[in-house]
């Protein structure tokens, strides 16, 4: 008997993680900072940021930029972890789920697409750049006079979908396993590659070196720290949609900011694209496998590079997991296994394998605006949350799917919400392009990112204080009340 009760508890649990039921804390995968650090490090360390860092050697001046990177990082993750993590962490919900009480039962469908468009999104170029990096391996140890291989690539990309798909099929306990080796694997691999660049010229000197100013973005100092800064913001805000997801799963209230910012913002994201920068000042390349193979050679590189793709692993089960709890608010979802509905997310990989060049730049394209609308969903979700219901939201009510629920605002969706990210993406936008990197004159003392998040939080904190004098829209002013009131919830 205590066999079955131990099995059905077990099914139970695998079955909360990988759905949209609430995580209790006893549940929860992250137990202990180290084990929370290292997913946080996997995360932040994707090999996309080695690309990333290489744009901030373009920046100008190498030392202000990876200031900036890093300025920015720290300056924004904090706010975003609060406003992005909180409901989500307080009762083990789905970001999807958590973000309800903001923009509505229905409305929440914003948060869900722009979720799914950055953990695939990225997910992909993942997959792309692990796949292109192994064909140019392939070349340089079979084929050094000849071409890329395209079937090399292609094979390469589905043999990382097919492994995401096997280490993923039975939930997500397999992520925090995973994340303690691939995380200290990435920083061995990226302290080696730090010794490698500055093997010939000293740490202090090749962060002195600055690009061919005909090559630099702008030649103003303060106007450099300000891209640095933004860039680092920039890279902040595409974990909005991530962190509710990691939330759920931390068990301990004290592991909700710093393992992040350590993790993913200082040891991953940070470190990781700064030597991506003194990388591309040192070899002239911004391609990690190519100036890998120039700073190692090509025995000794081809050794790395195959561990950086293996490393991507950890980064790619992550995101992937992240979409597939997500994805069950569409209902054809909700009704499949698991491991068909990861099955499903992955298949469009296999389009990915045999276009990866031009899948990059054009998903590159998409996700270079996130930022400017990641600011006003992170401000409305802290303005609401912390600031308008002081931490105190009924969880029932983000399963009710009708109008006895607090959370239906207007026809389910809190418009209001909308009209600020609206604002909040068009204050961002007057003050910087990320595709054109144009930017406005207040720009290089403010720089975007930051004043589009206070844009939203200050708009929505007015706007939804003029609804909720007259308005019970909401569950804003009668939360007591619709406490005691029973509800139809449901998945």
């Amino acid at each position: 008997m205590s066999n079955t009760v131990e099995d059905v508890n077990t099914l139970i649990s695998r079955e909360t993680l990988a759905g949209r039921l609430p995580v209790p804390g006893s549940a929860r995968l992250y137990n202990s900072f180290g084990i929370l650090l290292g997913a946080f490090i996997a995360i932040g360390a994707a090999s996309f940021n080695y690309l990333f860092g290489a744009s901030l050697a373009y920046i100008g001046n190498t030392q202000l930029a990876i200031a900036g990177w890093l300025l920015g990082l720290m300056l924004a993750l904090g706010p975003i972890y609060l406003a992005s993590g909180m409901i989500s962490f307080k009762h083990g919900v789905d970001p999807v789920d958590a973000v309800k009480s903001s923009f509505g039962t229905r409305g929440s469908t914003l948060m869900l697409v722009m979720l799914l468009a950055s953990t695939i999104g990225w997910s992909f170029v993942l997959v792309a750049m692990t796949g292109q990096a192994a064909g140019r391996l392939y070349q340089i140890l079979f084929n050094p006079s000849g071409e890329v291989s395209n079937n090399i690539i292609a094979l390469a990309c589905i043999v990382m979908l097919s492994l995401i798909w096997l280490l993923l099929r039975k939930g997500p306990a397999m992520i925090p396993a995973l994340t303690r080796i691939t995380s200290p694997a990435v920083l061995i691999i990226a302290a080696v590659l730090l010794f490698l660049i500055t093997r010939n010229v000293d740490f202090l000197t090749l962060l002195s070196t600055n690009v061919d100013s005909s090559e630099s973005f702008t030649t103003d100092p303060l106007l450099q720290l300000a891209y640095g800064v933004e860039f680092g913001v920039s890279n902040a805000l595409t974990i909005v949609p991530f962190f509710g997801g990691i939330a759920r799963l931390i068990r301990k209230r004290s592991h909700l900011i710093t393992p992040g910012l350590v993790g993913s913002g200082l040891l991953g994201a940070g470190c990781i694209s700064a030597i991506g920068a003194l990388a591309a000042i040192a070899t002239g390349s911004t391609e990690p496998a190519e100036w890998v193979l120039k700073s190692a050679g090509n025995g000794f590189g081809c050794i790395i590079v195959v561990l950086l793709l293996l490393a991507n692993v950890g980064t790619l089960i992550s995101f992937i997991y992240l979409a597939g709890v997500s994805v069950q608010q569409i209902r054809f979802f909700a009704k499949l296994r698991w491991d068909i509905i990861i099955l499903v997310l992955l298949l469009p990989g296999l389009l990915v394998a045999f276009n990866t060049s031009s899948l990059i730049d054009r998903v590159m394209t998409l996700l270079a605006y996130n930022g400017a609308i990641f600011a006003g969903i992170a401000g409305v979700m802290f303005s609401d949350y912390i600031l308008l219901r002081r931490q105190r939201i009924l969880p029932a009510h983000l399963f009710v799917k009708d109008s006895e629920g607090a959370y239906w605002f207007w026809g389910g969706v809190n418009w209001v919400a909308f009209a600020v990210v609206l604002i909040a993406t068009g204050a961002y936008l007057s003050l910087f392009n990320p595709m054109t990197l144009e930017v406005s004159g207040l720009f290089r003392y403010i720089g975007a990112g930051m004043p589009a998040f206070a844009v939203a939080i200050i708009s929505y904190y007015v706007l939804m204080r003029l609804v909720i004098s007259s308005s019970t829209a909401g569950g804003y002013n009668n939360i007591d009340i619709l406490a005691k009131k029973k509800v139809i919830v449901g998945l």
